[in-house]
């Protein structure tokens, strides 16, 4: 009988610092060797987010049940396999102070202790790729029962190729993908490991083609992956194991309270498919990070594995900010509720600085909800003498769908981070109005009106170009250019901050710096002027639209 555990065989790519390449490892290599890895190395950025929150999975559930010294905590009653029998909920001081001491020895060991290798042992049958409950999918008995009988495996409808499963491609059977990095011959072939990576993948980021559903009493659409709705936020460390540790998020410090851990290999199958018809969100991390999207079973046949999907409903997102520390928020005007905030392609060039008010709300901002990743490292460097690192770089990654509702296909991936001191990030001065945060957020805000001011600038030239009409779409695509300018010195700028700057200083050299990026953009603008731009109207060509351009800076800029 054909075996694959994702335990001891090899399948998750590493960069392996030491020899600095690729290699392949299995669970409990990379859990032990961590601190020599210099990241996760997939096919791409999405899928190392994916499984990056899969191995947090499996490390909050361990943690939260045992201390760094493989003692288990006295308010929890595990079983044989290491699983939550009974819990009490122990008073929050002493649940702050235990697993915050958990958290400091692990990071200081720069290792994972034996926990980690005997839960995954004691719960081996579930990471098996062929086993009788095989990993991240359904038996072809359990997938019958929970489809209509039009639907049953036998029936051959309800299957997803392994080309769209692989987020590279994306190719579904009613368009063709011409620009895949794999020929026509190799687009439905993958390898055992990169079909596991995919599939883990595909649970994170599925899109809505698929037709085939749980039988439900009542109706319901197919959900999309869970992390494809969100616009993602996460550390970044020196090495694999800091990565691993600093997104590590033992509970709230906002409110901190014992919520015990599971993740989707230790539930019943039955009671997590009526749990996700009935709509229930999850109750922790560990489920949020494991939640599936589709009820997967593979038939292996000679010529490759044929992979049946059925879809399971989206449950509520409304304030999901304490099982989702992975994510940045948006606040509904109409109900006062914090949903996901999707990346998607009208905002796909937006760079992270210029979401630096939801990652860091600054003080009386409430439209804004701090990450419960960002909040974790504010309690850490405060309670824990985090101080392993110095910079603090927030990462983003993630794919973004095309936006139809009929299909949501892959159209693009993003990756971003931005770099900042960790005293920077969290200033704590008395001086409410003098944090650096704040000054931050008016710096990005200077920019985003002297872009607003370049727009409108755009908006005039387009109407002496196209008209009214044609200006929109005109400004809107011409103006990226102008942020574009921006990342790379903004970013310079922010990461350059320290806690000791004056602050009226750095942001005069901003000032300065900004006005100089704002008025090379004109000039490179003018320098391919056409002949209609200067003839124009009598009180309206390029040239005058220009000089209100240039004194709209001076308004701004005052200082720099």
């Amino acid at each position: 009988m054909q075996s694959f555990n994702l335990v001891t065989d090899p399948w998750i790519k590493v960069l392996d610092s030491d020899i600095n390449s690729e290699k392949l490892v299995s669970l409990k290599e990379l859990f032990r060797n961590a601190g020599s890895y210099r990241q996760l190395a997939g096919e791409m950025h999405a899928q190392d987010l994916a499984i990056l929150r899969l191995l947090e999975a499996i490390l909050i559930t361990v943690y939260s049940r045992v201390d760094a010294d493989n003692q288990i905590y006295d308010w929890v009653v595990l079983n044989k396999t290491m699983q939550v029998q009974t819990y009490e909920n122990p008073a929050g001081l002493k649940l702050v102070k235990t697993l915050s001491k958990t958290w400091k020895k692990l990071y200081e060991s720069g290792n994972f202790t034996d926990a980690i290798f005997e839960y995954l042992d004691k719960n081996i049958t579930f990471f098996d790729f062929f086993g009788q409950r095989p990993f991240y999918q359904v038996t072809a008995e359990q997938y019958d029962s929970f489809v209509e009988d039009k639907k049953k495996i036998k029936k051959g409808s309800g299957t997803v190729d392994l080309m769209q499963m692989n987020r590279l491609i994306s190719q579904s059977g009613n368009s063709i993908a011409i620009f895949a990095p794999k020929s026509s011959t190799w687009k439905n072939k993958l390898s055992l490991d990169e079909l596991i990576r995919w599939l883990i993948t595909y649970q994170n980021f599925t899109g809505v083609t698929d037709k085939t559903k749980v039988r439900a009493k009542e109706k319901h659409s197919n959900s999309r992956g869970w992390l494809y709705t969100l616009n993602p936020i996460f550390v970044k460390g020196n090495n694999l194991f800091q990565t691993l540790m600093l997104n590590l998020v033992l509970f709230n410090p906002s409110m901190p309270e014992y919520v015990p851990q599971q993740p989707v290999w230790e539930e019943n199958l039955i009671e997590y498919v009526k749990k996700r018809l009935s709509r229930i969100k999850p109750d922790n991390i560990a489920e949020t990070y494991t939640v599936w999207s589709r009820l997967l079973h593979i038939e292996w046949k000679e010529e490759g594995p044929v992979v049946f999907s059925a879809g399971l409903p989206a449950f509520e997102s409304i304030n999901t900010f304490d099982i989702e520390p992975m994510s940045i928020w948006r606040k509904n005007r109409k109900d006062g509720n914090f949903y996901p905030a999707t990346k998607g392609l009208s905002n796909m060039g937006i760079a992270m600085w210029r979401n630096f008010g939801q990652y860091v709300p600054t003080m009386g901002n409430n439209e804004a909800k701090k990450p419960l990743a960002v909040e974790w490292l504010n309690f850490l460097k405060k309670k824990t003498d985090f101080s392993g690192n110095k910079m603090i770089n927030l990462h983003t990654s993630g794919i973004i769908s095309n936006g139809g509702a009929t299909s949501l296909m892959p159209v693009a991936e993003f990756d971003d981070n931005l770099r900042i001191e960790s005293d920077v990030l969290f200033d704590c001065s008395e001086d409410k109005a003098n944090m650096w945060p704040a000054r931050i957020e008016e710096m990005v805000e200077l920019n985003q009106e002297v872009g607003r001011k370049y727009y409108r600038f755009l908006m005039e030239v387009g109407q002496i170009r196209f008209g009214q009409q044609g200006a929109g779409d005109f400004a809107a695509r011409q103006s990226q250019a102008f942020y574009d300018s921006l990342n790379e010195p903004f970013t310079e700028w922010i990461s350059g901050l320290t806690s000791n700057d004056n602050r009226e200083t750095k942001q005069n050299a901003w000032k300065k710096e900004l006005r100089q990026l704002a008025l090379k953009i004109l000039d490179d603008f003018l320098d391919i002027i056409a002949p209609r731009d200067i003839s124009g109207e009598k009180d309206n060509n390029i040239f005058i639209a220009a000089n209100r351009y240039r004194c709209g800076l001076n308004k701004v800029l005052r200082n720099g």
